[in-house]
């Protein structure tokens, strides 16, 4: 009889252990290659605000994390401004496409992360309309682009998705050496 409720005894603990709620451990974020779709907006800072207007924009960053604070890719990104120049002309537009080799140095809080970035390339304009007000050259596309910015991410719960906001500013010297923030919302997917 002893033994019996011994035995229960012991059944019961053993039971009430398996169902107990307990903290599940964090499960680490992915590490390895990446990639990185966004949206977003780039406006143009004083000397060539006055001559460009906001535009929407896309993004995508691919990539490798070398370790899980460091990480190399491409940055590749498009934008689309109106020329607000003195007329003639008048409701023109130009697009603004930049590639850049860049790094990024990331920390993890739990399920958050701050980074920053930077790097460089190359920028490629669609159109001659900024030459009305001297910010491209006759016949000039082609600028070397410098960029440099921060962002926050969140980890969802599948280890391989994070979403994050962000923002770079990129300096772009042949062109006038025009300055803009580039702000977009990502989703981003590691192998």
């Amino acid at each position: 009889m002893r033994s019996a409720v011994v035995f229960g005894t012991l059944a019961a603990l053993c039971g009430a252990a398996a169902v107990s709620p307990r903290a599940a451990a964090a499960r680490p974020s992915s590490v390895g290659w990446f990639a990185e779709g966004g949206v977003g907006a780039v406006k143009f800072l004083p000397k060539a605000s006055a001559d460009a207007a906001l535009g929407p924009s896309l993004d995508l960053h691919v990539g490798y994390d070398l370790f899980s604070w460091l990480s190399v890719g491409v940055d590749l990104a498009a934008s689309s401004h109106e020329a607000t120049v003195p007329p003639p002309p008048e409701g023109e537009w130009f697009q603004l496409y930049r590639g850049c080799g860049d790094a990024r140095i990331a920390g993890s809080f739990a399920r958050f992360g701050l980074f920053v970035e930077g790097g460089a390339g190359i920028a490629m304009i669609s159109s001659n309309v900024l030459g009305r007000v001297m910010i491209t050259d006759p016949g000039e596309r082609f600028s070397i682009a410098f960029q440099a910015g921060a962002g926050v991410e969140y980890q969802l719960e599948n280890r391989h998705y994070a979403i994050g906001v962000a923002a770079d500013g990129f300096l772009l010297p042949q062109f006038d050496a025009i300055r803009a923030i580039d702000s977009r919302l990502y989703l981003r997917y590691t192998y």
